[in-house]
């Protein structure tokens, strides 16, 4: 009897729902460079993905700009504190970033180890 092994592409939507599930993760969203939202989830329904598009698109750009004024290279991962939350911002590619809304609490050990684990399936399902 012979097996055929089907590999199955997981869609971008479970990707990020799946690395949204990560303990202290309120929203996961993929932006592009212009700040359009590619697609996004929200575990607390608080956060309005569609404005994360333009809010991290004009971030991004500055800490681009910091980053070449300071001669440290281009921007691979931005991580901002707040009083009430953190944001991280990774890029996936020279035109796509994820944005994550996590608790001012969560782990951000766990959850940068989770997002450089689940990235490769993530840039895939682009």
């Amino acid at each position: 009897m012979e097996m055929t092994m089907e590999t199955t592409k997981v869609s971008l939507k479970e990707q990020l729902t799946s690395l949204a599930k990560v303990e202290g993760i309120n929203s996961v969203v993929v932006v592009s460079r212009d700040g359009f939202v590619i697609d996004g989830t929200s575990t607390k329904g608080t956060i309005d993905i569609e404005a994360v598009g333009a809010i991290m698109s004009a971030g991004i750009g500055s800490s681009e700009t910091m980053g070449y004024e300071l001669n440290v290279g281009h921007i691979t991962q931005v991580m901002n504190e707040y009083k009430f939350g953190v944001i991280i911002a990774s890029f996936l590619d020279e035109s796509t970033f994820l944005v994550i809304v996590a608790d001012l609490k969560a782990n951000l050990g766990n959850i940068r180890y989770q997002l450089k684990k689940q990235t490769p399936g993530i840039v895939a399902a682009l």
